[in-house]
């Protein structure tokens, strides 16, 4: 199973990125082999999907010095958790220290993140043109993201 999990906050920007994708895929005829999450921005619901030890792929805005609406795809590692300790906040905890807390009740963590740079994070302002303009761009990612999923999980 593989679980897509939009992070946010949908009154704060750009924040609501994960959530808008989320309410997308909805519409999308996605294989019984994934499910789709919005969490909100509730740290320790992060937690309970990381250490299920089913690959996880994470969406949500985070701060990586890049123009707004730009999208980033990467591998979580402990090589790059530092990168994600500034990127992606979930209500006071970073994404770094949300891993390390799962990373210490399992060992199998398999999650990728979408990360959408967010023009503003200001509270009732909905979301920027940037990022609006980047949705689908971000669908497509995902839906690349279950294909591969699918096709390396039915050629085994």
């Amino acid at each position: 199973m593989l679980k897509i999990i939009g992070i946010g906050n949908t009154l704060r920007g750009d924040d609501g990125v994960g959530p808008q994708v989320i309410s997308e895929l909805k519409k999308e005829n996605l294989p019984d082999s994934v499910q789709i999450f919005d969490i909100g921005s509730d740290a320790f619901s992060i937690i309970d999907h990381l250490i299920s030890e089913q690959p996880v792929l994470v969406i949500d805005c985070a701060q990586m010095d890049k123009q707004p609406g730009e999208i980033v795809k990467f591998e979580v590692k402990e090589e790059n958790l530092s990168k994600l300790d500034k990127a992606i906040l979930l209500h006071g905890f970073g994404f770094a220290d949300v891993y390390k807390m799962a990373k210490k009740l399992t060992d199998n963590i398999r999650c990728t993140v979408i990360g959408v740079q967010p023009k503003s994070l200001e509270f009732n302002t909905g979301l920027s043109e940037e990022v609006k303009n980047n949705i689908p761009s971000i669908i497509k990612m995902v839906i690349e993201e279950t294909n591969k999923y699918v096709k390396k999980n039915t050629n085994n």
